[in-house]
């Protein structure tokens, strides 16, 4: 089980038991209380239950791909191109400021972040302080859109 909230427009908190992994997209950054610091760039990294894939983009920010529990997390930021996609593979849980990104990925459950407008989106809207994933059964069968507050 993990929860999934926002400390800030930029910025998705992972929560497992373990530690909480803080993704800020404004920055390309990782914070995890590691002895390191922050992690920032590109490369793949693991961190307690978590395996994250950093992804450098054409506009030199970085996309993420946080694998837990059978349960895929992309964490996106604006001016991705559709093209550089392909490299984060199948997501479940997306958190995007690009409403675009969102239709092309096709997660199961978008969380919105920044100033992103999901009103075009087909997708119901669930409001919530954080979201709560017991395991990849529990996640719903068409998209859902969880505006985290």
């Amino acid at each position: 089980m993990f929860e999934i909230e926002l400390k800030n427009p930029d910025e998705i908190s992972i929560k497992t038991k373990e530690r909480s992994i803080d993704i800020n997209i404004e920055r390309s950054t990782i914070s995890a209380g590691l002895s390191v610091g922050a992690i920032s760039g590109a490369g793949e990294f693991e961190i307690g239950d978590a395996m994250i894939t950093a992804v450098a983009v054409g506009s030199g920010s970085v996309m993420y791909r946080v694998e837990l529990y059978g349960i895929t997390v992309g964490v996106i930021g604006l001016n991705v191109k559709i093209e550089e996609l392909d490299d984060l593979g199948p997501i479940d849980i997306l958190g995007t400021s690009d409403s675009k990104v969102a239709g092309v990925i096709e997660p199961k459950i978008i969380i919105p972040m920044g100033s992103m407008d999901y009103s075009e989106l087909k997708a119901s809207i669930i409001h919530e302080k954080k979201l709560k994933i017991k395991n990849a059964s529990s996640l719903p069968p068409i998209t859902e859109i969880y505006k985290l507050d």
